[in-house]
């Protein structure tokens, strides 16, 4: 039987952010899994246009699994590479899977990495991995957040951190989403510190780390703390640089017990 994982992510332009965030998530699936052959989608339709700009091709996941039909494999794991279960996750992953489904033997679709609630404890442990707070500091981490619907995700990784006492702060770039910048401040304006880490809570850098969260514009996460009298250092790498992130991949493909 050919068996294969199908790591299907939003995708990202930057070719240095592709390479350390997404495929290296990618490389460490395939690590740990050398029964399975591993590919790639993204279901930007936006972020392929682009990539075709620059005679760069990538399947979408109809595409993706087309091939897969086509090279006779009957087993497909699908691994999102969402943090949470949006409304990307539900169009482009759930919609397309199940129109094909009757197409492979045996179609298994995993998880994104926080759609339970006992998942914000896994990232909670990969983030104090990951990030070093100096003294006195405190983590603002900013998601993406859903355009036409509110995701209970980020608040629930917000209402997990609270509750070990953590000091991190979880916000969204969605303006229509919660946490919201003006929530994220009300909070930061609670505690004593004046020194923050601000960080992406996003699989892979690109646009919305280098201008909506640090970017020089005002209207910048960056500037309007700093504009706030806040000391705010920052790490622009996504999560997908980061092994300790990778392997939560890994973990949710091992929770399907193949």
């Amino acid at each position: 039987m050919k068996q294969a994982i199908l790591f299907a992510s939003f995708g990202v332009v930057n070719a240095a952010a592709r390479t350390a965030c997404i495929d290296a998530a990618a490389a460490q699936i395939a690590k740990a899994f050398p029964a399975y052959e591993v590919r790639q989608a993204y279901t930007s339709v936006f972020i392929k246009k682009k990539l075709a700009e620059q005679e760069i091709q990538v399947d979408s996941l109809p595409e993706a699994l087309s091939k897969l039909q086509a090279d006779g494999f009957s087993r497909v794991i699908i691994q999102p590479g969402y943090l949470t279960a949006g409304e990307e996750y539900e169009k482009k992953v759930l919609a397309v899977v199940e129109a094909q489904r009757q197409n492979f033997a045996e179609m298994i679709i995993s998880r994104p990495l926080m759609q339970q609630s006992k998942d914000c404890q896994d990232m909670l442990t990969v983030l104090q991995q990951i990030f070093s707070l100096e003294n006195g500091e405190e983590l603002v981490l900013v998601g993406h957040g859903s355009p036409h619907q509110h995701n209970p995700a980020y608040e629930n990784l917000q209402a997990a951190a609270d509750e070990k006492d953590l000091p991190i702060h979880i916000g969204v770039i969605e303006p229509t989403d919660t946490p919201d910048y003006a929530a994220v401040l009300a909070r930061l304006k609670k505690r004593s510190s004046k020194k923050l880490l601000l960080a992406p809570l996003l699989l892979s850098g690109g646009a919305h780390v280098n201008e909506d969260i640090a970017g020089p514009e005002p209207e910048s996460w960056l500037s309007r703390l700093q504009a706030e009298g806040f000391a705010v250092r920052t790490s622009l790498k996504g999560l997908g640089e980061y092994p300790a992130f990778q392997k939560l991949y890994v973990q949710r493909i091992q929770e399907l017990a193949l």
